[in-house]
């Protein structure tokens, strides 16, 4: 047995608890899309699990009172709920379910019943109640008719691919009959639909062929649907006042940038009078929310690690409503001014809580589906830590093996997330415990380009990239092993296009993961008189070319290649990394892992995770 290992295992048991391992991301349970009743008094969630006989993901309907008592089962079996919503009476939900084999609307009855609405064979994405209860709007994929290919003689026709489906509105009653399509072809829909107030017309996001999303309103007779926003920035998200009279969205800048931060804008119902609201704001809102007097916004944004809810009132000023050290998921408000969200901090998983967003304090936990599961385990501290680069004030938290001895160093892992706009932070890290549960130190950075910190440090690496970041990683780690306990002989680095970077660029890690990593960066880069690289995108290459072409590469030097390297991921770039760490006769190994977030892609991956740590990162021979 490991030394670190067996250091943990003794102290877990110890305390009668075990420690971490990747078998709990089967018992994992995630608690996702709370929905607030129009009175505030209840609230409808989904509770998701992990069926390992199938190995597949499910999700049943809940339901908990604000008040915080016991949540009852509203739906309960193998199969996936989706998108619970109230009905605008609070007496019924309408959700998405595949428990027939097929997603469909279905329609819960207080005492757990349900049944289902005929769609007509369409099948639903999202829905949304009218007004007055008696429609379902809803979208759903339909493939274009087909057109004519004179060019093609007719034994290729089967051969060629058809159009994407473009996704429509539809409008179904309640009380029986065939479902009526709204929206007229020629553009997809982005998102939910949401009906106005006075029930006459359905708002979406749309887009048509090569322009960016708009806002429509799709009068609910039939005409020709109203575009409320112009320009080319991209919308989503609309959302109109209780009143009627505004309507709130999302949009992105249509400027190229590396990194662009969202806005939240108001526009009077017919589109007129657009303008930002939380202008001065440089972070990413989501959910918006209205307040049920008309006049104030609600939202969530990542700030430096943390979710906050804010509000942003009709004459621009815009204020913080939370400020603790937590992440936020989902959002929800009542006409009471009670909310709820999905929380969790460094110490405490996914939990639903309820709070008001008027009052300070306050907050009441409803659910927390993995409470029994943590307290059988031993649970590592986790430290936030800043340090300077370049510069800048990087963010990062190093997560600690549980009871660690502090007298014997132990091996480090270094994580990135290999995704853009991704940021760690405040909340609970289950893989980076499930290593430290193995005797890992785990530092979790948030290098330049990371958002939560603002345009501007979200732009920093388009002249640097990878790279700049990469200097941010490095700096890291040394401000990792000044804190003492950690072993600079054992340091892994895990992530994406970093990682790829730090192996023909230092030697300082033991051991590298690369998660699937971006390598295709065209070698042919030209630095234009600002500075800026300008990069373009290759396809998929056969394995010779890949090698040959990664060995030439100036961005990731793969003729340095000398650190052993786990490659997960099943795309061509993986592939392509692969080959060139053998055609350079570096240890490695390829887990062709998919990037679905699949419970039993997760556990495997973990597990490959360990064995090749416990491999490379075992104790050395010799005293450090």
């Amino acid at each position: 047995m490991r030394f670190g290992l067996a250091i943990v295992s003794l102290a877990a048991a110890a305390f009668g608890r075990a420690p971490f391992s990747p078998a709990d991301l089967w018992a994992w349970r995630v608690v996702e899309d709370p929905r607030l009743s129009p009175d505030g008094r209840r609230v409808v969630y989904l509770e998701r699990w992990n069926d390992r006989a199938a190995r597949a993901v499910r999700a049943n309907l809940r339901c908990a009172m604000t008040e915080g008592k016991q949540p009852v089962s509203l739906t309960g079996g193998p199969w996936r709920d989706r998108s619970p919503r109230w009905s605008p009476d609070g007496a019924r939900v309408a959700f998405l379910s595949d428990r027939d084999g097929g997603r469909a609307i279905r329609i819960a009855q207080p005492d757990g019943a349900s049944s289902a609405v005929s769609t007509s064979g369409y099948v639903p994405l999202s829905l949304a109640w009218s007004p007055d209860a008696r429609f379902i709007a809803f979208t759903a994929a339909v493939p274009p008719p087909p057109s004519p290919s004179s060019w093609a003689p007719p034994e290729l026709l089967p051969l060629l691919r058809p159009p994407p489906p473009e996704v429509e509105l539809f409008v179904v009653p309640l009380d029986g009959g065939a479902p009526r399509r709204l929206s007229h072809g020629g553009f997809t829909l982005r998102g939910e639909p949401v009906w106005m107030p006075a029930g006459d017309s359905i708002l979406d996001a749309a887009a048509r062929p090569a322009e960016p999303a708009q806002i429509y309103a799709s009068p609910l007779d039939g005409s020709e649907p109203r575009r409320l926003t112009a320009g080319p920035a991209a919308n989503q998200d609309p959302l109109p006042s209780p009143d009627g009279a505004r309507i709130a969205w999302l949009s992105a800048p249509a400027e190229p940038a590396f990194y662009a931060v969202r806005k939240l804008s108001v526009m009077n119902r017919d589109g007129a009078h657009r303008r930002v609201l939380a202008g001065l704001l440089d972070r990413d809102p989501r959910r918006p929310q209205w307040s049920s007097d008309s006049r104030t916004v609600y939202f969530l944004a990542d700030d430096r690690g943390a979710t906050h809810v804010y509000a942003a009132r009709l004459d621009g000023t815009v204020r913080p409503v939370t400020n603790r050290a937590e992440r936020l998921e989902w959002f929800s408000l009542a006409d009471n001014g009670r909310a709820v969200s999905v929380r969790s901090n460094a110490s405490e998983d996914d939990a639903l809580v309820a709070f008001a967003v008027d009052l300070p304090g306050g907050v009441v936990t409803l659910a927390e589906p993995n409470q029994p599961l943590l307290a059988g385990r031993d649970i590592g501290a986790v430290a936030e830590i800043h340090f300077e680069s370049a510069g800048q004030t990087i963010q990062g938290w190093l997560v600690e093996p549980p009871n660690v001895d502090r007298a014997r160093p132990v091996p480090l892992v270094v994580e990135v997330s290999g995704e853009p706009r991704i940021m760690f932070g405040d909340e609970f890290p289950l893989e980076a415990h499930i290593l430290a549960a193995a005797g890992y130190a785990v530092l979790r950075l948030n290098p330049r380009g990371s958002p939560g910190y603002g345009e501007v440090f979200g732009n920093l690496l388009p002249t640097l990239l990878p790279g700049g970041d990469f200097d941010d990683v490095m700096r890291g780690v040394d401000a990792a092993v000044a804190r003492g306990g950690i072993d600079s002989r054992r340091i892994a680095l895990v992530g994406g296009a970093v990682a790829a970077w730090a192996l023909g660029h230092t030697p300082r890690f033991r051991t590298v993961v690369a998660r699937r990593p971006i390598v295709d960066w065209t070698s042919a880069v030209a630095l234009s008189a600002d500075g800026w690289r300008k990069a373009a995108w290759l396809g998929g290459w056969p394995w010779d070319q890949a090698a040959r072409y990664v060995e030439r590469s100036p961005l990731y030097a793969a003729a340095a290649f000398t650190t052993p390297t786990l490659v997960i991921g099943s795309d061509p770039q993986s592939e392509e990394l692969y080959f060139a760490l053998r055609a350079r006769n570096v240890e490695s190994a390829l887990v062709a892992a998919p990037a679905e977030a699949d419970p039993a892609a997760q556990s495997e991956e973990l597990s490959a995770l360990l064995a090749w740590f416990s491999r490379w990162l075992s104790p050395p021979t010799s005293p450090p």
